[in-house]
């Protein structure tokens, strides 16, 4: 079972302490809701489209809220891109799909009534697949604001000038909704609707210049529209994530060594130190060690020995070691909800 993951090339960067240094690991981290097991082959589609009913109506919204025709078109397109993305790095689901499936529906924010359960299953016969995941809304808005001017002292030609400093935000709003079609079991699983705000921001002489180096909103739109989808993914489907850890590469020389092992991904001969420091009368060291083994048990993946030396590493004084067992402690939650996600 692949839970952890060390990444080499960022390792061991010091910190300002001198005496610790960190590592950054990756993390498999479970969705935020647990799909069926028996669901392991899935179709995604766009539904968010306007029929042709709909069509003047979405033309119109377009001309009053100055978005654009077809902007959310090209918003609810990237949006699904995103939620692909992450299906197709999954070892959770196939994706029988790259997302091309287009399905009319209202063209707003509003949910259509659910699909008929003979297209549900026609479709998911068609693309041999378990469940269709439909993207059944979409709906996005963007706006600029500016923030209070700053006031700075810079150097020019010599001479200190002050001047003013402008910032414009661009700020877009997406609202995208969900569902899950259940083709066996013929249940919708999940219906949700989702409001993700992402900001872009720039610098400039004035507010005028500030907004002319802000991104293009039709770039602004494929990033934010890919994160609302990626948003989606991480609820549905176990994701990886960077996270850092710190040990101790101390001042002691046994300490530095062992640093260094593990500079070089040798993890066993920094266990093998640490080992030996863990016992030893002077209880400063002898915490840090064992905060160190703490960290090496979590990477070779034994939580429960991990939070045994984190707790030492706490009776002997180590200050880290709390907010350390309770990292621990919320890994092996999520320990035991990713094995029944991934079947293991």
């Amino acid at each position: 079972m692949k839970i952890f993951k060390i990444i080499i090339l960022i390792c061991a960067l010091a910190l300002s302490s001198c005496t610790t240094s960190s590592i950054v690991v990756s993390i498999q981290k479970p969705a935020d809701i647990t799909i069926p097991s028996d669901i392991k082959t899935v179709v995604v589609a766009n539904r968010s489209l306007p029929a042709k009913k709909n069509l003047a109506g979405n033309i119109i919204e377009g001309l009053v809220t100055g978005e654009g025709i077809g902007t959310d078109k090209m918003g609810s397109k990237y949006c699904v891109e995103g939620l692909v993305s992450i299906l197709d790095d999954s070892e959770r689901y196939e994706t029988k799909n790259i997302g091309d499936l287009e399905l009319k529906g209202t063209g707003t924010s509003s949910f259509p009534p659910p699909l008929k359960w003979k297209k549900v299953n026609k479709l998911c016969k068609t693309y041999n697949a378990d469940a269709l995941i439909v993207l059944e809304t979409f709906d996005s808005d963007s706006r600029i604001l500016y923030a209070k001017p700053v006031r700075r002292t810079v150097k020019k030609n010599g001479k200190k000038i002050v001047e003013m400093r402008h910032k414009a935000i661009l700020e877009m709003k997406i609202v995208s909704g969900w569902r899950i079609y259940d083709n066996s079991k013929q249940i919708i699983i999940d219906e949700n609707k989702f409001t993700e705000l992402k900001e872009f921001s720039a610098w400039g002489s004035s507010n005028k210049d500030a907004e002319s180096k802000l991104p293009y909103r039709s770039s602004a739109l494929k990033q934010s529209g890919d994160f609302a989808g990626f948003n989606y993914g991480k609820r549905i489907s176990p994701i990886w994530i960077q996270a850092r850890r710190v040990f101790y590469s101390g001042k002691e020389d046994l300490l530095k060594k062992a640093s260094k092992d593990v500079k070089s991904n040798q993890w066993d001969d920094a266990i093998t130190i640490w080992k030996d420091m863990v016992n030893l009368n002077d209880k400063k060291i002898a915490s840090k060690a064992s905060y160190n083994m703490a960290l090496a048990s979590e990477i070779k993946g034994y939580l429960d020995a991990a939070i045994d030396w984190a707790k030492k590493a706490k009776a002997l004084g180590d200050k880290k070691a709390n907010s350390y067992i309770s990292i621990l402690n919320k890994r092996k939650e999520d320990q035991i909800k990713l094995n029944k996600q991934l079947n293991n």
